[in-house]
């Protein structure tokens, strides 16, 4: 059993008995109605589990760049979940992705704001994915915290939020996307439907 022993117990896991700590994270990710019963297993063991499980999931998002979104979470003090949620809505991991209204990267930043106001190159990854968490990072900062209004800002550009103008649906949509799959990354969900991809 788990306990001060040894960590290498038992618990049930749809009718089978699993041996070791090491497959805990797998069971946070299996529909509740067939989760584990986690009652025999230490609080503490069960969160670390737990954590390991949404680091998967994040990565799972980021793709390839998980290593830059890493680093732009370190310099921006962003969640690493939110930005592989962005960069997952925006590109789906293609670091050569291009709009239609000309944004590019993982972070789909427009040529000109990276270059002049963010001052970063968006065609190399790592300042991409650094230019785009620090502009997100500003605009949470502008509208206090409020992610929402944040990304819809991020997709449709802070002046149209802040002025309240009326917002095209796509960067409503966006906004609802982004917030959807960072709720799938910290819940740890196998799946969940992607609705209309907006561009930046």
């Amino acid at each position: 059993m788990f306990g001060a022993k040894s960590v290498r117990g038992r618990f049930p896991c749809r009718g089978r008995w699993i041996q070791g700590f090491a497959l805990l994270p797998f069971c946070f990710l299996l529909p509740q109605s067939v989760q584990p019963d986690l009652s025999e297993v230490p609080i503490g063991l069960q969160w670390k589990a737990m954590i390991r499980a949404q680091d998967r999931d994040w990565h799972r998002l980021a793709g390839p760049f998980s290593r830059s979104v890493e680093i732009a979470s370190q310099k921006t003090g962003l969640s690493p979940m939110l930005l592989a949620a962005v960069v997952y809505v925006e590109s789906r991991g293609q670091a050569k992705a291009v709009s239609s209204a000309g944004a590019i990267g993982p972070m789909q930043l427009m040529p000109a704001t990276a270059l002049r106001v963010l001052h970063v190159n968006p065609w190399q990854i790592q300042q991409n994915i650094l230019g785009g968490a620090e502009f997100l990072q500003h605009l949470l900062r502008q509208f206090h915290g409020n992610l929402t209004l944040a990304l819809e800002a991020y997709n449709a550009g802070p002046t149209r939020v802040s002025m309240g103008e009326p917002l095209p649906p796509s960067a409503m949509i966006y906004a609802e996307t982004v917030e959807a799959r960072l709720r799938w990354a910290k819940a740890g969900i196998k799946a969940l439907p992607i609705q209309v991809r907006a561009t930046s």
